[in-house]
């Protein structure tokens, strides 16, 4: 049974994350490396790198089988792993886990136990190879350099944005934390840019330079013009030293041309062939990254987002300005390892109303009351309701605008309420 195995998966999470390659590289080897059968890219970032992932999935499927590796899921395990437009299924999952048991007992006895996502991220790595795509887009878990995705060796390295998280894995400057993202890096092997901030751009230029990598600053080499946003979605112009481009997206915020530009550049600078501005701009229209500025219900207005860090806040803070929306109703649940204090001001920017409730991640959700005493003083008497629908069927009563935010956790909670869909594609 599915269940059965996946407990066993989960199980691995007693081993907590552990940032080094050499489990991921020997449990990969003992099943013949097959992240060496398909071509990749690998994406990074503290924010924008599951919707870039999702974007180049979508541009490369047009022309190419190809795989897309991302985390967490919202609803199903099965959504982390996609190879075309099929994620992976129960009896895939349970091979996988069944057959390489043995495989993990090895290993526990050689060096340790693999962590949850070291074998989810070999489980993704062979299911594509047993697909035999031909691309796979790979989201890195956390940081970069010790990530057990960074046993590839991709087409491009793209890196979206750098803000301040994990302080106590990454470091405490923005310079330190670029320097962790920035070790997907490969010699001779292109990395796309995405930030601005000078210690961000000096730090990965550095490195990108020692290595002989092609170094492209995406603000640097593209612009972005006549950018329109309503709830519905965005469109703008993008011009590249390749091309125009007329985007048309149903993916809504302020952030996002970035995310697109440093997508479109990705594949403008691999070796993907027969790639067309039309292939670009259609696999940019069909792109969904649900959970992320996403409006699953229209009457009242519902939508959710995983922000669950400062910067993240703060393009969402701009984007709601930017929509016109004034003074929803937030419904905000949080996990123990964020800046949940900072995380709060910025939210406060949006809406003095407040629910407050707890995630569906028992060992790490910050309670309602927890969430209250660390933002004290910001928001008056929000209201701390425990179970997230409950908070969710108060907070429809009483709004006709309620923004879902805080974690992904959450937004997966409403969202499998409410049966939204969740796959990163639209009909073509």
């Amino acid at each position: 049974m599915l269940s059965h195995e996946l407990n066993y998966l989960y199980g691995l999470y007693r081993e907590g994350i552990k940032l080094n390659l050499s489990v991921t590289r020997d449990f990969s080897e003992f099943l013949g490396s097959p992240e060496n059968n398909f071509k990749s890219f690998h994406v990074a970032g503290t924010n924008g790198k599951g919707s870039a992932s999702a974007y180049i999935y979508n541009i490369l499927m047009r022309k190419h089988s190809t795989g897309l590796y991302t985390s967490p899921h919202l609803i199903s395990f099965n959504e982390r792993i996609i190879a075309n437009r099929e994620p992976i299924t129960d009896s895939e999952i349970e091979e996988f886990i069944r057959s390489n048991r043995e495989i993990i007992t090895r290993l526990s006895a050689e060096n340790r136990n693999p962590t949850f996502f070291e074998a989810t991220t070999v489980m993704a790595f062979q299911h594509f190879a047993s697909r035999k795509v031909k691309y796979a887009s790979i989201e890195v878990g956390l940081g970069g350099r010790l990530d057990s995705t960074n046993i590839i060796t991709p087409e491009v390295s793209l890196i979206t944005h750098v803000g301040y998280e994990h302080a106590d894995k990454l470091g405490c400057s923005l310079t330190s934390i670029a320097g962790e993202k920035a070790g997907i890096v490969k010699n001779g092997v292109p990395v796309i840019l995405g930030d601005s901030k000078k210690e961000v751009v000096d730090t990965v230029k550095r490195i990108a330079d020692s290595r002989n990598a092609p170094f492209i600053h995406v603000p640097s080499v593209s612009e972005v013009t006549n950018f329109q946003q309503d709830l519905n979605g965005s469109s703008f112009t993008l011009g590249t030293p390749m091309r125009e481009y007329r985007i048309s997206t149903s993916m809504i915020g302020r952030f996002q041309p970035s995310n697109i530009a440093s997508s479109v550049l990705s594949i403008e600078n691999s070796n993907a062939g027969g790639i067309t501005k039309r292939d670009i701009e259609e696999g940019l229209k069909n792109t969904r990254w649900p959970g992320r500025m996403d409006i699953i219900h229209r009457d009242p207005i519902v939508m959710v987002d995983g922000a669950h860090n400062p910067p993240a806040a703060n393009a969402l803070r701009i984007s709601m300005e930017e929509l016109g929306v004034k003074s929803p109703t937030l419904l905000v649940g949080m996990l123990a390892d964020k800046d949940a204090h900072s995380f709060m001001r910025i939210m406060r920017m949006i809406s003095g109303r407040a629910i407050f409730t707890t995630p569906n991640e028992p060992s790490r959700a910050i309670s309602p009351e927890r969430l209250n005493t660390i933002s004290s003083g910001i928001f008056k008497d929000p209201l701390l309701i425990d179970d997230p629908i409950e908070a969710y069927e108060k907070a429809v009563v009483d709004s006709d605008f309620i923004l879902v935010a805080g974690s992904l956790y959450l937004a997966g909670t409403i969202m499998k309420h409410l049966k939204a869909p969740v796959m990163p594609y639209g009909g073509d």
